[in-house]
């Protein structure tokens, strides 16, 4: 399980605290706490199983320490674009992020799921424990505010 979902994992936690270090602290964490609970586990959805351990990992982080603001930008990755190209990258990537940060928790998990990796509906619903439904609602208002802060 861990070379299937490690990366996902922690490109997941990332999005929320935005530090190298401490994505890599929490999936670890993640990982550590779903070794221990493995007897609980059933060997159905697997993926999911370690998302709800890996946003309960966030939580008690959360709960313990204030999170890391996400308006830092993200990194490029290297592929020597122009420099004006580069300005906007970064400027329109510190607009989305800013804008992602003021969403509420449970939006800022559906877009982080559904935009940054690439999960279905189905696939985000399973990893949150909401129903497709409420995922779809969610999703539609999360997008409806960034659309207007963004505008």
């Amino acid at each position: 399980m861990y070379t299937d979902y490690a990366d996902d994992i922690y490109r997941f936690l990332f999005v929320h605290v935005r530090d190298v270090q401490l994505a890599e602290d929490l999936t670890a964490d993640t990982f550590t706490k779903a070794w221990n609970q493995f007897g609980s586990f059933d060997g159905n959805h697997g993926r999911a199983w370690l998302y709800t351990i890996a946003r309960n990992c966030l939580t008690d982080h959360w709960r313990k320490k204030r999170p890391v603001p996400l308006d830092e930008i993200f990194e490029v990755a290297d592929t020597r674009p122009s420099p004006e190209e580069l300005v906007d990258k970064k400027l329109r990537a510190r607009q989305v992020v800013k804008a992602i940060s003021g969403l509420p928790e449970d939006m800022k998990s559906v877009v982080t799921l559904r935009f940054f990796q690439g999960y279905s509906v189905r696939d985000t619903a399973k990893a949150l424990e909401l129903t497709e439904a409420n995922v779809r609602v969610i999703q539609y208002r999360a997008l409806k505010k960034l659309k207007g802060v963004l505008a």
